[in-house]
């Protein structure tokens, strides 16, 4: 059993995967192999023990989402660019030059959003969609509180395999990345 972190990736800030790619692999080209990928809730201190248990790096797969992008997503009322993130100390920086992180302005109340995360990244290899990627069943993991994750939840950290088949699997590996230090963002204006 190993411990990873599991994502769906589609259409944001009215922004589809496509583009969203090619934003990311353009990112990962400036930046020597990072990129940053961003979600809409925290992983919490968990993913940073985690992290620091696994001698720093942490796979994150990425999975397309299932179905149609919700309107909010498809064509938000407003966009953000965050442009200053956080660490686990609290201390707040710029977000690196290279790095574009969006999202919708709104968050599902129609509340402006005030902050939003970030996955810190790492491939060396190129960042495209495998569309013959190997399945993967989230119900063959679990979260570290030992649940299935829900249909809803877009990024947990899960403890299992996904280096292993999946033969019943509704989603399809897009791509595999690293975790790295200091492995998530949270990204304030």
């Amino acid at each position: 059993m190993s411990i990873f972190v599991w994502t769906k990736i589609g259409t944001e800030a009215g922004e589809g995967v496509t583009r969203i790619i090619a934003r990311k692999e353009s990112e990962r080209i400036s930046g020597a192999g990072i990129f940053w990928w961003g979600i809409g809730t925290s992983l919490g201190t968990a993913l940073c023990d985690q992290a620091r248990r696994a001698g720093g790096t942490i796979p994150v797969l990425f999975c397309e989402m299932l179905g149609r992008a919700q309107s909010h997503d498809a064509s938000p009322t407003s966009i953000i660019r965050w442009l200053r993130w956080r660490d686990w100390a609290n201390s707040e920086f710029d977000v690196p030059s290279f790095i574009e992180v969006t999202s919708r302005g709104e968050d599902r109340k129609g509340k402006r959003k005030d902050k939003h995360y970030a996955l810190i990244c790492h491939s060396a290899n190129k960042i495209d969609i495998d569309q013959t990627g190997q399945l993967f069943d989230p119900k063959n993991c679990r979260t570290l509180a030992g649940k299935v994750p829900g249909d809803s939840q877009n990024t947990a950290l899960l403890e299992g395999s996904f280096a292993q088949s999946h033969p019943n699997g509704r989603y399809r590996i897009a791509f595999v990345a690293n975790l790295v230090n200091p492995w998530q963002a949270m990204l304030t204006r």
